[in-house]
Formats: C-alpha cells, sequence, structure tokens
C-alpha cells in the first residue's frame, strides 16, 4: 500500500498520507469487482505493464550514462571518459563520507540467509500458489512457472543497475546545488513529504553527505516556508548532512533525475500502480477466500448461504486494506525492506507445510499446524525485536545484538529451519495420518495417466 500511496502522492501532488488513503480507495474498488478470473486476466495486462515501464527507463538510462542497450551490462561499463561506472560511484560515496558503494554492508551468511528466505518465501506465497489452480493442466502450470522465472530474473537482474544508475544521478544532481537552481522534480517529491532539505549552515546549498539530516525516521513539517521557499522541519539533527531522502521513491524518481521524457516518467508511474494493484489484488483474494471459505463455512458455519460467504468476505478485504494502510502510513521500514520480512513469515510458516506434505508421507495435521505455529511466532517476534519495536513499549534492539548476525530480513531461514524440526518431531509423536490422506499424497507424486514404468 505504501507504493501506492507514494504513486498517487507525487502525481496527484498530495501528502503522502493522503496518497495512501486514495490508493487504499482505489484497491478496495479493484478488489471488490474482480474475482479469480477477472483478477488471473487484469493481472496478465499488468505484468505486461509493468515490465515494459521498468526496463524502458533502465535501458534509457544505461544507453545515457555508458552507451550500452544492456542495463545489466551497462551497470559494469564505462563512461564517456573511460572511468568504470561502479568506480565513479565508489569514489562519489567515499568523498561524501560512505563506505564503497561496492563494499556492502551485510555478512555473507547475512546475504545467504536473506536470499533464501526470500527464495523458499516466494514459494510459500499464498497469492503465488492459487494463481496455479487457474489453469486446466499440470503441463500448463509447469511451463507457466517457467515463463514466469525468466521474466522474474529479468526483473531481478536488473534492479541493481537501476540502483546505481539512480545513486550517481542522485548524488551528481544534488551535491552542493544552490536550492534555487535544483530541478523541479526534488520540489515536486518535496511537496510531498518524502524529500526534506534543512539549511543548517545558512549558505542555501544542499549539503549531502554521511550522516543522518533528521532526529527521528521522517521529517516533521512546519508550517510556512524557508528563505528559499523549502519547506522548514522541526526534527534537524546535529550532522553535517543537510538532505532526507526517501529510499522507496528512487524507482519513481529515477527517470525524473535523469532528466528523461515526460511520457517516460508517466509509464513508470504506470508500472509502479499496475505491480502494487496486482500484488494487493491476488493477497486480499486470498485473505477473503481463506476466511470467508476455509475458516467460516468449513469450520465455523458449514450451512452458511452463498450471499452470507460473499459478505464475510468482503469485510475481510475491508479490514485487510485498512490494516495495509496503517502499514503504508507508518512503514516499519522502506518496502524493500518490509517486502522481505513478508517472504520470510512465508519462509517460516507456509513453505515447510507445503514441502514436507507432499514429501513425508509421515506428516500430519498436528505436525503442519505446530511447525507453522512455532516458525510464525519466532519470526514475528523476532521482528518485533529487532526491527519495529513496540510503540510506547519498546523500541528495536541494534544489530550487535541479532542472533548469528541474521537480520530480520534473513531470519526467515532460521524460523523455516525450526518449523522443519518441530513439525517432523511432533507428527512423529502423534497419529499417522488418514489412509486418505497418504493415498492422497501418492497420487499428487504421480502424474495423472502416467501408467506403470516399463522396461526398454
Amino acid at each position: 500500500m505504501r507504493g501506492v500511496g507514494i504513486v498517487f502522492s507525487q502525481f496527484l501532488q498530495v501528502d503522502i498520507t493522503l496518497g495512501v488513503i486514495i490508493g487504499m480507495a482505489v484497491v478496495l474498488v479493484f478488489a471488490f469487482l474482480g474475482g479469480m478470473k477477472g483478477i488471473t486476466y487484469t493481472q496478465v495486462a499488468q505484468y505486461c505493464v509493468l515490465i515494459f515501464a521498468f526496463m524502458v527507463p533502465a535501458i534509457f538510462i544505461s544507453i545515457q550514462m555508458t552507451g550500452n542497450i544492456i542495463p545489466q551490462v551497462g551497470m559494469g561499463g564505462t563512461l564517456e571518459d573511460g572511468t568504470y561506472l561502479l568506480d565513479k560511484l565508489d569514489t562519489l560515496h567515499t568523498q561524501l563520507g560512505f563506505k564503497e558503494y561496492t563494499q556492502g554492508s551485510k555478512s555473507t551468511w547475512d546475504v545467504f540467509a536473506i536470499t533464501f528466505a526470500l527464495m523458499v518465501g516466494t514459494a510459500g506465497l499464498p497469492h503465488v500458489i492459487v494463481r496455479f489452480f487457474t489453469v486446466p493442466k499440470v503441463k500448463d502450470a509447469r511451463k507457466s512457472a517457467g515463463l514466469a522465472l525468466l521474466f522474474i530474473a529479468i526483473l531481478y537482474t536488473t534492479a541493481p543497475a537501476v540502483a546505481v544508475f539512480s545513486r550517481t544521478n542522485l548524488i551528481e544532481t544534488v551535491r552542493d546545488q544552490s536550492y534555487t537552481d535544483i530541478p523541479q522534480w526534488f520540489k515536486n517529491w518535496e511537496d510531498t513529504g518524502l524529500i526534506a532539505w534543512s539549511d543548517k549552515n545558512g549558505d542555501g546549498k544542499i549539503q549531502y553527505v554521511q550522516g543522518s539530516a533528521l532526529v527521528g525516521k521522517k521529517p516533521e513539517f512546519l508550517e510556512g516556508r524557508g528563505t528559499y521557499g523549502e519547506r522548514l522541519i522541526s526534527n534537524a539533527s546535529e550532522a553535517t548532512n543537510e538532505l532526507y531522502v526517501d529510499r522507496d521513491i528512487m524507482v519513481l524518481a529515477n527517470p525524473e533525475i535523469a532528466g528523461l521524457p515526460n511520457w517516460v516518467i508517466a509509464l513508470v508511474a504506470a508500472g509502479g500502480l499496475a505491480a502494487a494493484l496486482s500484488t494487493a489484488a491476488g493477497l486480499l483474494l486470498v485473505i477473503s477466500t481463506s476466511i470467508s471459505h476455509d475458516l467460516i463455512k468449513k469450520q465455523l458455519k458449514p450451512n452458511i448461504t452463498d450471499k452470507g460467504e460473499l459478505r464475510w468476505a468482503r469485510a475481510s478485504i475491508l479490514v485487510a486494506i485498512v490494516i495495509a494502510g496503517l502499514f503504508g502510513i507508518y512503514p516499519p521500514g522502506f518496502v524493500a525492506a518490509v517486502v522481505a520480512l513478508a517472504f520470510g513469515l512465508a519462509a517460516a510458516s507456509f513453505f515447510p507445510a507445503i514441502i514436507l506434505g507432499i514429501f513425508d508421507k509421515r506428516m500430519n495435521k498436528q505436525g503442519a499446524v505446530a511447525g507453522m505455529v512455532v516458525g510464525i511466532t519466532i519470526m514475528l517476534g523476532y521482528m518485533i525485536v529487532y526491527k519495529t519495536g513496540l510503540i510506547g513499549v519498546m523500541d528495536p534492539l541494534p544489530a550487535s545484538e541479532w542472533w548469528f548476525g541474521t537480520s530480520p530480513e534473513g531470519f526467515g531461514t532460521i524460523a523455516m529451519c525450526v518449523n522443519v524440526v518441530v513439525s517432523i518431531v511432533v507428527s512423529r509423536l502423534t497419529p499417522k495420518p488418514p489412509t486418505a490422506v497418504t493415498d492422497m499424497v501418492e497420487n499428487i507424486r504421480i502424474p495423472s495417466g502416467a501408467g506403470k514404468a516399463s522396461q526398454h
């Protein structure tokens, strides 16, 4: 929901909070009107817009900066003066007091844990799994999965290039520039509350160096304007750095910073909106059917009417959107970090139950439920203690106290391993699953119509 809010806040020129609220209303209508078939078709169209909108500006900027049409290659290419782009970015970083860009800030283990959690978390995401129910044959599902992985690979390998391009352009555009001469895109984003500048030394220039420009996580704006027309903030820090940039805007702001044509900027906005809507629609569909059908109809009210089930589905969508909206207005981190946490939760809960349910015929409901409860509990607990904290109760603990040097984004890997162990132990200490269940598992393993193996 944060992504939808950023798109609306920028192109309607409203505050980010109002942008999130507008996004909530749009997503609500979108989810109410669409069913499984409708959302499936619209997600196809939205993905076409998404990948086109993501790749076009990346290709433009790659050609603009390095002369190479392939962004993944352009990231490691050279500029007009023969300097490698990454070397230049490292130099800019060190000049501003940051660590070298290519040095990284995470340990090898933490990078592995985050990558593994993202990988198995993807396999356990309910709104991804449910997409396989929309095709009639196993062959179609496998073909769809293969093509999806190809397109995902294109997007994921382009993302680091976009990060390098946008970081370089941002530093060169704003560093030591007079606020009165700064491009209009800067002031537009400032009006949304996602960029803030405080002239601490009174020279009218933007000092962008290492250090936090604010006391706290977000700027607190005052009424009125400063000497140069900037929005005034009340929580500027004592550090030399004068500039705050919300990391969530970088993909959308990237074509503006690079000075690309307006149609490319609009295309990126359309792609961001398509990505947010397609993801939100898929998630809300899963949430509504899980509550209305799996919980209400199958467990609590077996005799409920179709109309009653629909009411429960829509009510659950409304509640889910309100919760998502609150996280959009008060995010526990920037969008990429929050997404990584969601994937970690999926890895810690659903993935082991899916895999063990297929490949361990001794697995039963007691083991699966126990594993999921333990996995998601320790993952949530770790997130609260080390990432989000509790408002008015506790602040998150520092990174120096992480378990085994594992960040909250990567802890899903550890929680998943605990889930597997608990599931196996509990399933061995409880009754075996019914014969009908083991027969169903055996049937899942053998494609229908395969027949018996023959000797050649």
